[in-house]
């Protein structure tokens, strides 16, 4: 025993990229000759015994495998595979092909970049890190939901322009359903939070139409393809540990006034007393209290030695600190005929609001099998639970923040209650709702008495099988799944102001979805030319079934179910679609260095018009690796590529629009409930609106692609640049119908959009030494919209969730979703036309008031390594990107923003803040006995509720272009400080084999001209309507301690 152990030899060490320098976790190392083997952890350290004079052969994916002689202390660097020109990437359909041969741009994020963000939706995990996309992130309430675009709109209303998901290969989905109107309700999930970021392994967007063309009719918006983790033949079983905890606050809000009282006209007005919703009453220093406590501000009857007493109020005393508590654990393996992957994990997140919380448990396993040499089965499931209890926000009365923020500064919302859940803060003695005004509820009514509570239970998977028969052919079939039932429950108390006598909803979602792929592929190598052929298959099923039941005029106090509900409306929806495909490619290579690859795929779809009709996407790619042609392989052009592409992808009409169909028939306007069918025992329906299109087809987005990857400087700097046309056309559009016909609209193909841009990726290695390495990544991305043509009678299409005065529109000339709204009168300079009171001039006509567009997008990357310790950062940059900012009008209204304190008994003269002047007198204005038309306006007006509750200055009573404010930021979106123990620390450890600590800042540094929360933030959630705040839920900063343990 003795002998036998001395001709052994411990073996640890890292293995790392060798161009990089990031270490490679899930590297496999083994003893040369023997099945005694092991895989390096999440920081690529590993430890092995073996022979002494033993080989170690040592393999990644997209690396080069290296042999080299055992040593006790190693660092094993491993050449990518782009410098031999063997480097995958996963393409469409989840095939798996060489970069070198790829004609157009693919970038790829890697699993850990994702995790490592710190958020719990894996699409705001994406920000900053790849070029030609768009994350916005809704807001700050837990479970809230992301938005993503690639390469900007592709469709006026389809699918809010977001890219198809595909996980393993499987389309899945990633909605955001709604309850009620996203101008108000909750914040609302997209689906794609359902995915656990610790179980992705890596993440590759495809931007263009040739990369998506295999998939057809739903490939215009581009495609995220997220490959998850799992378990390798001939790996040793291994645990893998990752925990973190994260204490959250509110990162950024309006600024309030804290001066004045409620009240109007510097007159005191409580509750119950007409003006009471206002803060225009007087300073709070001048109050003092009657003996029963209440407020005053006649001094005679006060108790004496009140006067003065009185207090200000801070409302945002109201958030909290959050939390967030992140847990996950792995199990893998496998031998030379099995392989196999367990991951379970949970995480809870306790937001800044308080009793809003979020969670999500899921349970993921996959495996495969060598049956013969020539056979390969695998599977894969996925189940996820996750929901919470989310708060009521935006255009509502019962909304959080606009019953906070509209709460006068003399008002305590909490009656001096530390426990969020304490009923003395909104209930009073006698039972009634305690609030300052009876038009908005409590914010701590909001929370305990209106809560909106959604379960959802999912289950993704895949089954696949892989047959090689002969070297040259193979076949590949796969069946996936993706069903999730959403059950939601809204409850509005009884004196709720949204529902006075109360309400129940519960809203049931149902998704069913099935995808089939059946893919043949063959190889045939002559002696300069290799060529690939694939033909396949596709069969997608999709039905959503949603039943909405709403109860009103609740009887029972406190008693949420629907036997307690005196009127009951249900409906039911249904979504079935179905879509087939025949799908084939061409891939020809030449020398190893020019390559093209020729697609086409014919998709028949239930929602086209003729469903029998086959609707064709053609593509074309072309990749000249020019440093092979040239033998560039080191010094300043270490590789180079040409590519270019171009494509023609598709989208499916919306179910429903190439029929005539029943509706439910009903009677509503504005405020009132009104009638809605079945009524007093009746049934009632009538013809929709919309005629039906039998000739409805797909809409057509055709890109036009050009690029150059290059490595350069020995490859330390790799550079890709891609310019893109991307032309959408057969745009569905409602074109209005003869009034005679009995219909308002039919829907056409008939509207087209344009997008160029311009995308740079680029990653430098500083420097690197034996303890030392230091890189710099850069993303950039600038693109422009335009909508080119609507249809004849169609001037203007109104984008959902706008707002009177501020609201989204796509028109001829301007960019999709440009804002309109109302502004001041101008002369033929753009000078604002004033009055003979100094005050502006309304006008009525809406014109274009911003663009949510950014101007350009940029993520800078920085990691810094030292033997042990890394230091890794995200800069996230916007430039542009217009945003309403509602809010602050409203709050100019109510007197409770900041810029309306101040000296109330000074005055001002007007400052238009588009031309940054105070305009001019309109014609005819006569100022004592003088005619000033045409003049500088140099009048005053008064700081106070006449100017802005009573006059035009605020919101709500003149125009909404002042309130349109720049949404650009620089923000630290991520700084992680890691340290990883070294392998000697766990020396005869059976247990551990590997830790790592590390401190994660989120959000930390936001620089920002924006007045409001957080610019990254948007009412409707993840919708095409872009750039809206009213009442938003405030953004989150967020400090994160973590851990990670190899076993």
């Amino acid at each position: 025993m003795a002998t036998a152990y001395a001709q052994e030899i411990r073996v640890s060490g890292v293995v790392r990229a060798a161009n990089t320098g990031e270490t490679l976790p899930g590297a496999t190392v083994v003893e040369k000759g023997t099945k005694n083997a092991t895989a390096t952890n999440f920081d690529g350290r590993f430890e092995i015994r073996v022979k002494q004079g033993a080989i170690l052969v040592v393999s990644s994916l997209g690396m080069q495998t290296r042999e080299v002689a055992a040593q006790p202390n190693m660092v094993i660097d491993l050449q990518p595979q782009t410098q031999q020109l063997k480097e995958v990437v996963v393409s469409a359909l989840g095939i798996e092909r060489e970069r070198k041969a790829v004609g157009y741009s693919v970038e790829e994020v890697k699993g850990n970049a994702v995790a490592a963000s710190g958020e719990a939706n894996m699409v705001t995990g994406l920000s900053a890190k790849a070029s030609g996309i768009q994350v916005i992130n809704s807001s700050g309430a837990a479970g809230a939901s992301s938005y993503i675009r690639v390469r900007g709109q592709s469709t006026f209303t389809q699918n809010d322009n977001q890219p198809l998901f595909v996980v393993d290969g499987v389309p899945i989905n990633n909605s955001q359903l709604l309850t009620s109107d996203l101008r108000a309700g909750v914040a609302l999930s997209n689906r794609a939070i359902d995915i656990n970021p610790d179980d992705i392994e890596s993440v590759t967007v495809l931007k263009g139409g040739a990369a998506a063309a295999l998939y057809g009719t739903r490939g215009a918006n581009g495609v995220i393809l997220i490959t998850t983790k799992k378990g390798a033949f001939n790996r040793p079983f291994q645990i893998e540990y990752s925990g973190s905890f994260e204490l959250m606050e509110v990162n950024k809000l309006p600024k309030l006034q804290n001066e004045y009282a409620q009240g109007f006209a510097g007159q005191l007005r409580l509750f119950g007393q007409s003006l009471s919703q206002f803060s225009w009453g007087p300073k709070i220093s001048e109050l003092g209290f009657l003996p029963n406590g209440q407020l005053t501000d006649i001094d005679s009857l006060m108790v004496p030695g009140s006067k003065g007493t009185a207090r200000s109020y801070d409302p945002y005393t109201f958030f909290q600190r959050g939390s967030r508590v992140n847990n996950s654990v792995s199990l893998s393996g496998g031998n030379d005929r099995t392989s196999y992957a367990l991951s379970v994990a949970n995480l809870t997140e306790n937001g800044i609001i308080p009793l809003n919380n979020f969670q999500r448990t899921s349970i993921r396993l996959s495996g495969g099998a060598r049956v013969t040499n020539t056979l390969k089965v695998s599977a894969s499931a996925n189940y996820v639970n996750s929901g919470g209890r989310r708060i009521q926000q935006g255009s509502n009365t019962s909304g959080l923040m606009l019953g906070l923020l509209r709460t006068p500064p003399s008002f305590d919302n909490s009656n001096g209650v530390t426990d969020p859940t304490d009923e003395r803060a909104y209930i009073n003695p006698d039972g009634t709702q305690r609030r300052y005004f009876t038009g908005y509820d409590n914010p701590y009514w909001t929370i305990n008495k209106n809560p909106f509570f959604d379960n959802v239970n999912r289950l993704q998977g895949n089954f696949q099988i892989d047959y090689v028969p002969v070297e040259w052919l193979s076949v590949m079939w796969r069946l996936g799944t993706d069903f999730y039932h959403d059950r939601r429950t809204q409850i509005l108390a009884l004196q709720s102001r949204t529902a006075v006598n109360g309400r129940l909803i519960e809203d049931n979602y149902k998704y069913h979805e099935w995808n089939s792929d059946l893919i043949i592929t063959a190889r045939k190598s002559y002696e300069r030319l290799k060529t690939q052929y694939l033909v396949g298959w596709n069969v997608n099923q999709r039905l959503l079934d949603n039943v909405y039941v709403q109860g009103d005029n609740l009887s029972i106090e406190n008693f949420y179910n629907l036997s307690n509900a005196s009127t009951v409306i249900a409906s039911q929806g249904v979504d079935r679609r179905r879509l087939a495909g025949l799908f084939g490619e061409v891939q020809l290579s030449w020398d190893d260095a020019h390559f093209v690859t020729l697609t086409a795929r014919g998709d028949q779809a239930s929602t086209f018009g003729d469903v029998s009709k086959v609707i064709f996407y053609p593509s074309a790619s072309y990749s000249w690796l020019f440093s092979e042609t040239f033998g560039l392989n080191e010094g300043l052009i270490s590789r180079g590529k040409f590519r270019a592409s171009w494509a023609r992808v598709g989208l499916e009409p919306s179910f429903g629009s190439n029929r005539t169909y029943y509706n439910r028939a009903s009677s509503l306007s504005g405020w009132i409930d009104g009638i809605q069918f079945p009524f007093r025992g009746a049934t009632g329906f009538t013809l929709g609106n919309t005629l039906g299109n039998p000739a409805l087809g797909p809409e057509f987005t055709t890109t036009t692609e050009v690029g150059v990857d290059l490595g350069l400087l020995d490859n330390r700097l790799n550079l890709d640049i891609t310019w893109y046309d991307k032309l959408s056309t057969d745009l569905i559009v409602a074109v209005p119908v003869a009034s005679t016909s009995g219909f308002d609209q039919m829907f056409q193909n008939i509207g087209r959009m344009r997008n160029r841009g311009w995308e740079i990726s680029a990653n430098y290695r500083l420097f690197e030494s034996k303890d030392w390495s230091a890189d710099l990544g850069v993303v950039y991305t600038w693109y422009r919209n335009r909508v080119l043509e609507l249809a004849p009678g169609v001037d203007v299409i109104n984008l959902p969730w706008g707002f009177f005065g501020a609201n989204q529109r796509l028109m001829v000339g301007e960019a999709y979703g440009t804002l309109f709204g109302d502004d001041w009168q101008r002369d033929e300079n753009g000078n604002v036309l004033i009055d003979e009171n100094g005050y502006p001039i309304y006008s009525p006509t809406e014109v274009k008031v911003g663009d949510p567009n950014p101007d350009w997008l940029m993520g800078i990357t920085g990691g810094l390594n030292y033997k042990n310790w890394s230091l890794n950062m995200v800069w996230d940059i916007r430039q542009g990107g217009d945003i309403w900012n509602g809010t602050r009008g409203a709050l100019y209204y109510f007197g409770t923003h900041a810029d309306v304190g101040g000296d109330r008994n000074g005055t001002f003269v007007f400052n238009d803040v588009v031309k940054g002047n105070s305009g001019v007198y309109a014609p005819g204005t006569i100022i004592n006995g003088e005619d000033v038309s045409g003049k500088p306006n140099t009048t005053p007006i008064p700081n106070n509720h006449l100017s802005y509750a009573l006059g035009p200055l605020s919101g709500f009573t003149g125009a909404s272009r002042p309130y349109i404010e720049d949404g650009s930021w620089v923000r630290l979106r991520q700084l992680t400080l890691a340290y990883t123990f070294p392998s000697k620390a766990f020396e005869g450890s059976k247990f551990i084999k590997g830790l790592s600590v590390n401190f994660t800042g989120r959000n930390l540094l936001l620089f920002t001209k924006y007045t409001g929360i957080d610019p990254e933030t948007n009412l409707s959630g993840a919708t095409n309507s872009q750039g809206a705040d009213y009442f938003n839920m405030p953004n989150t900063r967020g400090y994160i301690l973590g851990i990670k343990a190899n076993f």
